[in-house]
């Protein structure tokens, strides 16, 4: 009996970017890889991190991450160095191949995953893929697409760079064991809950491992376990759906009704 032949899934480009949807970028990045993977499928992940908000594109991936279908091309662009001799990576995890501006943006993904190769691609490879006379302002569009339509479409990432080790990224969650690693917001949600990098175990009670937070000069220990549990009008904490302590109000804005973002100040108190 002949052997069947294996079916192909059409390849997966997952994006991220600080480009908005008010303007034609996304759009482009998309057409120029559909050019070259007509048979592209794209997911995005999200378009509106804050203009040059690199931290928070990061925190972003990260939580997509484990989500992503298997074998998905994932090109994030968060770049103000645009322009600049700032490198370029391929990431390649367990399940995922990342392109990015060497900026940070892959720190929390490299963070998780020590086993994690990165590539640089070579002036070769970059003139070779990259749309003609590349502009210094879009390298999302001219250099970024063009090389995750070419990942996406099966060619390796070691024909396209060369193997480097980059700076070591280290933890960023808070917890009682890691003390060097400073509490902060990580990103404030469009219900305006403030998501911090204070690590909670699941199955446990919130108290059992934090006893308080100050969010600027604001304390806040009162914990729930749902939304629909806080006072009115009353800052909560609760284990948010990342494994991450969160400060909520029910009903409204913990940011406007704190004054907080990602710049303010936060103490925690451990159990």
């Amino acid at each position: 009996m002949p052997r069947r032949a294996a079916i192909r899934r059409p390849p997966v480009i997952a994006l991220l970017t600080d480009f908005g949807l008010s303007d034609h970028f996304v759009g482009v990045m998309k057409g120029v890889i559909v050019q070259r993977l007509p048979d592209a499928r794209f997911i995005d992940i999200t378009h509106a991190v804050e203009p040059g908000r690199i931290r928070q594109g990061a925190f972003t991936l990260w939580n997509a991450a484990s989500y992503l279908p298997e074998g998905s091309v994932v090109l994030a662009v968060v770049d103000p160095g645009v322009g600049t001799d700032r490198g370029i990576s391929i990431l390649r995890t367990g399940r995922l191949t990342f392109v990015a501006p060497e900026n940070g943006l892959l720190d929390l993904v490299r963070s998780d995953d020590p086993r994690a190769t990165a590539f640089r691609p070579t002036s070769r490879t970059i003139s070779r893929l990259s749309l003609p006379d590349p502009s210094s302002t879009f390298h999302g569009r001219d250099i970024f697409a063009p090389l995750a339509a070419s990942l996406a479409g099966g060619q390796r990432a070691e024909r396209l760079g060369t193997r480097t080790r980059l700076p070591e990224a280290g933890p960023w969650r808070a917890t009682p064991a890691a003390p060097a690693v400073a509490p902060e917001i990580m990103s404030v949600d469009r219900f305006g809950n403030l998501i911090t990098n204070i690590a909670l175990p699941g199955g446990r009670e919130i108290h059992r491992t934090v006893r308080m937070v100050s969010i600027g000069k604001i304390m806040v220990s009162q914990a729930i376990r749902a939304y629909d549990e806080a006072p009115e009008n009353t800052p909560c904490l609760i284990r948010g759906s990342s494994g991450l302590l969160e400060v909520v109000v029910r009903g409204r804005s913990a940011s406007v009704l704190l004054g907080a973002h990602d710049r303010t100040p936060v103490r925690v108190v451990w159990t």
